[in-house]
């Protein structure tokens, strides 16, 4: 387990919900943080109720699809605090429409938020991360949407969240032995406001009427868990270094049955044709059992 306390962290999407609860149990743990997004606003009431930690957060309006802003942001934080030890890419949006449906530019909304932001987040604070030479951590969030696909009109959503976790994944295993460690959140229902935000954000107008992919009748800011918590569990899988940080136990079982399913589609075992094929793959395997071995070291 890492020490956290005076250390440095960067959440975007940090003016409500998981963001909110990211920089409010950062802060409760000692930590320095900055809360990023795009509405400034929203940055500046979140602030009014982050009580007794003045000199220990900054606020600063970013867009994390601007890559000459994320760049001038992951700047602004060194000139700050000195230091960034946790990136936390965490801002993100819903789609509107069905993904069936969709055109191309709400397509590239989504995932120019839910997906380049987070590229765009590691391209300009890695440097900055592994400057200083102390533990640091990118923590990326995803969803159980990651993990599951989800009925309209989640479709674009899914789809950024499930990338969202191969980047992850991906990411760690490179960054293996470099001292930086990577995470990927995936949540479930959370109080957030982020279908209205989104659709407050939306280049195309939403259908108030339409489907939720949670059903008639369901309320995030009603049925989901308080943001803190989900903050504090993400803290505990980032100083563990948790390559996946899971925080609600009901999808067990339905996340067993996706498993299952995909494996339950492989052919029988490969034949001798399969020799040259295997070789290859045994190498690729390899690699990432090593980078795995040290990375259970360092935890």
């Amino acid at each position: 387990m890492k020490e956290v306390q005076g250390k440095v962290a960067f959440i975007t999407g940090a003016a409500s919900g998981i963001g909110l609860g990211l920089a409010q149990a950062f802060l409760e743990a000692g930590m320095k943080v900055v809360l990023a997004d795009v509405r400034r606003a929203a940055l500046d009431a979140a602030a009014a109720g982050l009580g007794p930690a003045a000199g220990r957060y900054h606020l600063m309006e970013v867009d994390v699809t601007d890559r000459a802003r994320m760049a001038r942001a992951a700047d602004e934080v060194v000139k700050v605090f000195g230091k960034v030890h946790v990136l936390c890419n965490n801002a993100g949006v819903s789609g509107v429409s069905p993904m069936h449906e969709a055109g191309y530019e709400e397509w590239d909304w989504v995932l120019g938020v839910n997906l380049f932001g987070l590229i765009n987040g590691v391209k300009s604070f890695l440097p900055k991360l592994r400057a200083h030479g102390e533990w640091a951590h990118i923590l990326n969030t995803s969803s159980m949407a990651g993990l599951i696909p989800m009925p309209a009109p989640g479709g674009i959503y899914a789809t950024s969240k499930f990338a969202a976790r191969g980047f992850s994944e991906s990411l760690r295993i490179a960054l293996a032995g470099s001292g930086v460690g990577v995470s990927v959140l995936c949540p479930g229902l959370v109080k957030t406001g982020m279908m209205q935000t989104g659709a407050e954000l939306s280049p195309v107008p939403a259908d108030a009427d339409g489907p939720s992919p949670f059903g008639a009748g369901v309320n995030m800011l009603d049925a989901g868990v308080e943001p803190i918590v989900i903050g504090r569990r993400a803290l505990q899988g980032i100083s563990a270094n948790e390559a996946y940080i899971l925080t609600h136990g009901e999808f067990r079982d339905e996340l067993a049955e996706v498993f299952e399913e995909i494996l339950d589609a492989f052919p029988p075992a490969p034949g001798p044709e399969a020799a040259a094929r295997l070789a290859m793959e045994n190498g690729r395997r390899q690699t990432v059992a090593e980078a795995k071995a040290s990375l259970k070291q360092a935890s």
